[in-house]
């Protein structure tokens, strides 16, 4: 199958101190980006779309120098982690790749670190799997008890501006269409946050067709079968049992204020915090903020 080809896949991005390793997990191989000693405290980086490991670079050396073990997977499909046969792109696959990768690395508890799809996933996981998960640092993306649309022109306002997710989600053939729209949503939505050399990291992956089918499937799979079951309130009465950091822009299209101030009264430890000034890539705008707190979190 042409999707499971390495010889298709870019030069891995370098940074300092990471090595690379692949894995498989649940019959998939995976790329894993390891850093720190192996002994360390283990924490797991969970990227969002379009991105993979690279994401985590500003992070990754600072977490490793205080002596945590920095595990940053690139998610099924993406980066330079194998296409799934399958072609299952549920959440539910994607919480079982990192329980899975965790047995794999002989991980019985980590701390977690995710973004954009990784925030989505650490939620469900934390839920699912609160005996592997020590404390989950959450950024950028909606929490599993969304109160139900306020019927105003600012709901109407919000939910314009996901209309990329549609686009995303639309069968169009290979091409330079998600891409491109990466690039808008980066460079016009977010600022001038991200260099050429950087959106090159994260595009040409990305311009590769199996790379570009799975974000097909991935926002597709998301808006026809997973929306409607969390909006009818699939994770009413489920709690956070861990200490949980939850942090997101206030320029983001993401963001809603009253979810915001709703979450710290679904878990036991929930720490919200919204940055001013800030769009949707928070580990990259500002990775200095991500790092501190983080840091400051996990110790």
């Amino acid at each position: 199958m042409a999707f499971r080809l390495r010889l298709l896949q870019p030069a891995l991005p370098h940074v300092a101190g990471v090595e690379h390793e692949d894995v498989t997990v649940r019959g998939i191989r995976r790329h894993v980006a390891l850093a720190g000693p192996p002994d360390g405290a283990p924490v797991l980086l969970h990227h969002g779309w379009p991105q993979h490991w690279y994401q985590w670079r500003h992070l990754i050396p600072e977490l490793a120098a205080t002596g945590h073990r920095v595990i940053a997977p690139d998610s099924r499909g993406f980066g330079w982690s194998e296409f799934p046969p399958d072609e299952d792109f549920s959440h539910a696959a994607f919480v079982d790749d990192v329980v899975a990768l965790c047995e794999a690395l002989g991980l019985e508890r980590v701390s977690y670190v995710g973004h954009d799809w990784g925030c989505w996933f650490g939620f469900l996981l934390a839920l699912r799997h609160p005996d592997l998960v020590t404390r989950a640092a959450l950024i950028s993306a909606p929490h599993p008890w969304l109160p139900p649309p306020r019927p105003d022109l600012e709901t109407v306002v919000r939910f314009s501006r996901l209309a990329y997710q549609v686009a995303i989600a639309s069968p169009t053939p290979p091409g330079p269409l998600k891409p491109a729209l990466f690039r808008l949503l980066a460079q016009t939505a977010h600022g001038e946050r991200f260099s050429e050399s950087e959106l090159d990291a994260y595009l040409v992956p990305l311009s590769q067709p199996s790379q570009q089918r799975a974000s097909t499937l991935l926002y597709r799979n998301t808006l026809l079968r997973e929306m409607l079951p969390i909006a009818r309130g699939a994770h009413a009465g489920e709690r956070l049992t861990m200490p949980v950091l939850y942090m997101i822009g206030d320029r983001d299209l993401l963001f809603d204020e009253q979810a915001v101030n709703e979450l710290s009264s679904h878990g036991d430890d929930v720490r919200t915090e919204v940055l001013p000034g800030t769009g949707h890539f928070v580990p990259e705008e500002v990775p200095d903020l991500v790092r501190d707190r983080v840091l400051a979190f996990l110790s």
